[in-house]
């Protein structure tokens, strides 16, 4: 089972509302006003004041009356879309800003806002395609590129997000969130040493930053430098001993290094802080097991069963402890039958049901499950051997 990490996720660049004010455009150099505008200047005062003192409901309801007298107010839509962003409604939102936009096609932020309202609304593609109409118009902005870089790897796609981070740092070099950003992207991409890379820079611009430390210890550790993940992790319990998980996170780094004493520990304390966290409980469970607890072990595989019933290797691996110190060969049968129902493409989890069918003496079944292992692993040395055995142990019962 490959163990899994709790690392912190990408962190949003800014998505304060740029140029929100300007005067409108439309009567920006007129001094004598007929009643209609002065009317519409006055409703748009009320709203701008109302907006500045987060009287949100206020502000839309007279952006709304200024946009009922002049409908041709590009500046006027875009305002009331923050207004509406403010308020949660982010589909009314990207209407608003989508007008402003048919109204004035190169006004500056109004394609950045919109991408911010869309990624509230979870239009990933759309979002992209926001920040490359904000940059097209202005490719200095460097939130547009930071917040493009953000979706992207919520897109899963690395690459281009890491370009993204990467102009962001030629605009600001001193930029502690791109860094952080692009550490995210080159470590979910599998670049660990990239992502080491980027997050000891953000260290070294904010020495407290607890995230970068609890990545950095995370990508450490796949590459197995547990030493080194061990003491970022506890760089983190320096800076915050309520971080999330990070006991856990040590304690699979200290099971890396066999240390197994100091990962019960590890986990206990986890426990302690988390009591619902059902990794804890397997991984103090495999560590007990490697120190012989054999019960404890069992005790730990079933609660973190209690609490996710749906792990696959939960059940896989109490069946197989049972099966191993001569338990009830019939429970440690169930939990396999349990653990291939939630994962039938694990060859593993076939072979040890193989195990225990020959244990059984059911050498028919356990026939059945090892052609199941060399299909779906034909180099597995172990289930050509075991198959052997049951043919032979089956020729020799009849």
């Amino acid at each position: 089972m490959k163990k899994k990490l709790t690392t912190s996720i990408i962190i949003l660049g800014l998505l304060a509302f740029e140029n929100a004010y300007f005067a409108p455009c439309a009567y920006a150099f007129k001094f004598n006003f007929n009643r209609k505008e002065k009317k519409e200047l006055k409703y748009l005062e009320i709203a701008r004041t109302s907006f500045e003192a987060k009287h949100y409901d206020l502000a839309l309801e007279y952006y709304t009356k200024a946009i009922e007298i002049n409908p041709e107010n590009a500046e006027t839509f875009a305002k009331r879309g923050n207004t509406l962003f403010l308020l949660g409604n982010y589909q009314k939102a990207v209407i608003d800003y989508s007008k402003a936009l048919e109204l004035d096609p190169n006004r500056e932020n109004i394609y950045y806002n919109r991408a911010i309202a869309k990624s509230n609304l979870q239009i990933y593609d759309e979002v992209v395609e926001d920040y490359t109409k904000e940059i097209e118009i202005n490719p200095d902005n460097v939130n547009a590129y930071l917040n493009r870089g953000t979706t992207e790897v919520f897109l899963k796609e690395f690459d281009k997000a890491i370009e993204d981070f990467t102009k962001v740092i030629e605009l600001d070099e001193n930029n502690e969130l791109a860094y952080y950003n692009r550490g995210v992207a080159k470590r979910s991409s599998g670049d660990y040493k990239g992502a080491i890379e980027d997050y000891t820079k953000v260290i070294n611009l904010d020495e407290k930053n607890v995230d970068a430390y609890n990545n950095r210890g995370a990508a450490k550790f796949y590459l197995k430098d547990y030493e080194g993940a061990i003491k970022d992790y506890d760089k983190v319990i320096e800076l915050n001993n309520h971080f999330q998980q990070v006991y856990y996170n040590r304690g699979i780094a200290k099971l890396g290094l066999k240390k197994y004493e100091d990962a019960t520990l590890d986990f206990t304390k986890e426990l302690e802080v988390n009591p619902k966290n059902d990794l804890a409980y397997f991984e103090r469970g495999v560590a007990q097991e490697r120190l012989d607890h054999f019960t404890s072990a069992i005790d730990d595989y079933t609660k973190a069963i209690e609490i996710n019933s749906e792990n696959a290797e939960y059940f896989a691996q109490r069946g197989a402890l049972i099966s191993k110190t001569e338990g009830d060969l019939e429970k440690a049968k169930a939990d396999l039958d349990k653990a291939i129902s939630l994962d039938s493409e694990d060859s593993e989890k076939y072979l040890t049901r193989a195990i225990i069918f020959c244990k059984l003496k059911l050498y028919l079944a356990a026939i059945d499950d090892l052609n199941i292992v060399i299909k779906l692993d034909d180099k597995n040395t172990q289930a050509y051997d075991l198959r052997s055995y049951a043919i032979k142990s089956m020729n020799v019962n009849k």
